[in-house]
């Protein structure tokens, strides 16, 4: 097929990157300051107990008045003090939060020297999450098809020789469909990003790198989560996996553009 449109990677992945990472702010998966459910720092003792509160593993603590923070309770921790690290500018990148939630599971958000909301671990299920995550994915599948295309680039459809004759047929019967519907690009187009993990460590792009297939393989797994809209993080225990995937998604793209570029010279 003769190319019409540009190609995905002539946007730079890096300034694609660095566009999400200061285009989408914390803010919007955070709880407004008015909605946030608080107990008076007097009381602190008493927010284990109080079964309006069971829910929430953070809760701030605010003067008598109920109108400025003076700490917060930790469920399973009890009563902090502010420091530091407990805050974020409402306007900091999402993928900040993201890459270190598993750090700093909560962070009170300030517009000037003002909280104006509070973003949580429990919060990186919501929708504007899922955006990142899958820019973040997207890039890194990408990059890995076009290393697969510098690595082929004297045959095309070399990589097809390492998947099953199962797999080749499913990637044919796509191919032929996207051939009908005049979408064909080639055949590494019409394969899932499992195929094309298996078809590079086939090729032995994953050669004493097999760190960054594992890594490869739990992102695989985040986005068919992300695509299809399944919960990632519907427990404490899954969402601590998150801030290591977006961690890895980083560490890959930058290994992935390395090897691209050892490729073509």
């Amino acid at each position: 097929m003769n190319r019409w449109a540009s190609q995905p990677l002539k946007t730079s992945a890096n300034d694609f990157l660095a566009a999400v990472r200061s285009e989408i702010p914390v803010s919007l998966i955070a709880t407004p300051r008015a909605d946030l459910r608080c107990e008076r720092a007097c009381r602190w003792q008493e927010v284990e107990a109080n079964a309006d509160l069971a829910d929430f593993d953070q809760v701030p603590l605010t003067d008598d008045e109920g109108l400025r923070i003076e700490g917060v309770f930790v469920r399973g921790t009890g009563r902090l003090e502010l420091r530091e690290n407990m805050f974020m500018a409402a306007d900091a990148p999402l993928l900040s939060f993201l890459e270190s939630a598993d750090h700093s599971r909560f962070r009170f958000l300030l517009v000037d020297s003002t909280v104006s909301g509070m973003a949580t671990i429990s919060d990186i299920q919501k929708l504007p999450v899922y955006s990142v995550l899958f820019s973040l994915v997207v890039a890194v599948e990408m990059l890995l098809m076009e290393w697969i295309r510098k690595k082929c680039r004297d045959n095309q459809d070399e990589w097809l020789v390492h998947l099953t004759k199962s797999q080749r047929g499913n990637i044919e019967k796509h191919w032929q469909d996207a051939v009908r519907e005049n979408l064909a690009i080639d055949r590494l187009s019409c394969a899932a990003f499992g195929q094309e993990i298996q078809a590079a460590m086939g090729l032995g792009l994953f050669d004493k790198h097999d760190d960054q297939r594992t890594k490869l393989k739990a992102l695989e797994q985040l986005r068919h989560q992300v695509c299809h809209a399944t919960e990632f993080a519907p427990n404490l225990a899954q969402a601590l996996k998150i801030p290591f995937q977006v961690r890895d998604a980083h560490s890959v793209t930058l290994w992935l553009q390395e090897q691209i570029a050892k490729q073509s010279s």
